[in-house]
């Protein structure tokens, strides 16, 4: 038998002899989990009607926190000076955030706006706003060569599906994109009552990016030697290299918990992040351990995806190994439903508890709107 599901086995075990002794509050209706998130995509915050649909479910359903999709590819669906409005919206005096903060707050849900950071574009064509990022500074894209990005020719290959599969990212090496990311969040936390910020996309696309031209004169003056390495695959096995790519995406989330604190002190910070620590940090820049443990984040969100319970177990183990136990309030286990049946998901529900995390979150409420009966399926695994 693995050695993770062996150990997994005696953990429910265990956890059937504890509840013997929990039955008298499990009665009385208390939740398992303290924090209970949704991810909204945000084709569902495109309408009054919408809004009011998830609100109701998230309110039948005693979800206490909605991470709300207000920033997709470099648009808002929000009121911006910085940001061009998403064509989602038809009416032009609509605010989907402000409306959703109105509906929750007599009802005491949470709303964090959540905003792609890096993530800007994916289609095959450009932008219909002509202010938009892709116009206004492609030399801000990034790329895994050191030349600017090409973009008439990566749409084509988006069309043709030839491109990389999310695609187009904006360089984390360049400054003057985290100066530009800091300022986004920093109107939307003074503009709005909002109890959360959450970030996504807050990472290289993968272990070969980071080759912005623009961003690599700043590795010279950071390796600090005059005999950088030159080719493409030489400063993508350098140490050195490794280094400045992580501390370029810390910088941008430390800057952003700085303005947070400077102008909403309650307003949460959160992130998703790749669920395996060491993957996170090597391949996607992301050492969301140190975020943690400096207090850049309040909380973050391992994307725990997969539907292989012995992968989704490993992830689990690695963060035990990696992280004092008095941060585990701090991590809110995210499980997807999209690529899994139900009972796939009830399962890991069960290995959240046990493995004892306080928190979850669920990808996405779309999913349980669009597939009947999806959610009725773990809803007893969920609700108080």
């Amino acid at each position: 038998m693995n050695k993770i599901i062996f150990e997994y086995v005696i953990r429910r075990v265990a956890w059937y002899v504890t509840l013997l002794f929990f039955i008298p509050s499990l009665l009385i209706g208390e939740s398992p989990f303290e924090k209970r998130l949704l991810w909204v995509v945000r084709d569902a915050m495109s309408s009054t009607e919408s809004i009011d649909e998830l609100i109701e479910f998230a309110d039948e359903n005693k979800f206490n926190h909605l991470l709300v999709q207000v920033r997709g590819r470099g648009d808002a669906l929000y009121e911006s000076n910085l940001v061009p409005r998403s064509i989602r919206l038809k009416d032009a005096d609509f605010d989907p955030l402000e409306y959703i903060i109105s509906k929750a707050k007599p009802l005491d849900i949470k709303i964090h706006a959540w905003l792609n950071m890096y993530y800007l574009w994916s289609a095959s064509s450009m932008p219909n706003q002509q202010n938009h990022l892709l116009y206004t500074n492609p030399d801000w894209l990034d790329n895994d060569s050191q030349k600017n990005v090409n973009v008439e020719q990566v749409l084509i290959d988006i069309k043709n599906k030839s491109y990389n599969d999310e695609g187009l990212f904006l360089a984390p090496t360049h400054p003057e994109v985290s100066r530009y990311l800091i300022d986004v969040v920093e109107e939307v936390v003074q503009n709005y009552n909002i109890d959360g910020i959450h970030l996504d996309y807050v990472r290289f696309y993968n272990e070969n990016y980071g080759l912005n031209p623009v961003g690599l004169s700043f590795y010279k003056k950071y390796r600090g030697e005059s005999n950088v390495p030159f080719l493409s695959t030489q400063i993508i096995q350098d140490p050195i290299w490794g280094s400045f790519r992580r501390n370029s995406v810390t910088k941008l989330v430390k800057g952003i918990s700085n303005v947070i604190k400077a102008n909403r002190d309650n307003c949460i910070l959160s992130a998703a992040v790749k669920p395996n620590l060491y993957s996170a940090r090597n391949d996607f820049g992301q050492e969301w351990d140190v975020w943690l443990l400096a207090g850049y984040l309040d909380w973050v969100i391992p994307m725990n995806y997969l539907p292989e319970l012995d992968i989704f177990s490993t992830n689990i183990n690695v963060m035990e190994d990696n992280l004092p136990k008095k941060h585990r309030s701090k991590i809110i286990m995210g499980l997807a439903t999209y690529n899994q049946d139900p009972n796939q998901v009830n399962e890991k529900i069960q290995f959240t508890k046990d493995s004892g995390f306080n928190g979850i979150c669920l990808f996405s409420y779309n999913v349980f709107r669009d597939t009947t009966g999806y959610f009725d399926r773990i809803k007893k695994h969920l609700v108080p």
